[in-house]
């Protein structure tokens, strides 16, 4: 299974926002999310929505299969925030009842954002990971 790459316009916006949530800059529901890389084994960085759905936190991929997908379900464990303060996590994939629950959510919440709307439009496949706080 190939990951997917990010449409080209979207790959350039990113840019933006990761500089700013890397110098600390609050930018809504947009956090830093630091995978280690499946292969290499070194930190990646992608900014991504964080939902807040039923008291839990969640990271949906409007854009499939994509690296920071693939590095999360190869380890598990991240580190999500801003700037220096970012807190270890473990993701956890959801493919039960809960994924079409968390997908509507995140569709009614994000919505109003072009990509998020268009990705939704031209895939069905979106996976859901579950966050929680990283055990000692």
């Amino acid at each position: 299974m190939a990951s997917v790459e990010l449409p080209p316009k979207l790959a350039r916006m990113s840019r933006g926002p990761l500089r700013l949530l890397g110098w600390g800059v609050p930018m809504g529901p947009l956090v830093l999310l630091r995978t280690r890389g499946r292969r290499s084994g070194l930190p990646r960085t992608a900014p991504v929505a964080l939902l807040r759905f039923e008291g839990r936190q969640w990271l949906v991929s409007p854009f499939g299969d994509t690296h920071w997908v693939r590095n999360a379900r190869a380890d598990g464990r991240a580190h999500l925030g801003r700037g220096r303060r970012l807190r270890p996590v473990r993701l956890t994939e959801v493919d039960d009842d809960r994924a079409p629950r968390v997908l509507r959510a995140y569709r009614r919440k994000f919505r109003i954002v072009p990509f998020v709307r268009d990705a939704f439009e031209a895939r069905e496949d979106h996976p859901v990971f579950l966050v929680e706080p990283e055990e000692p």
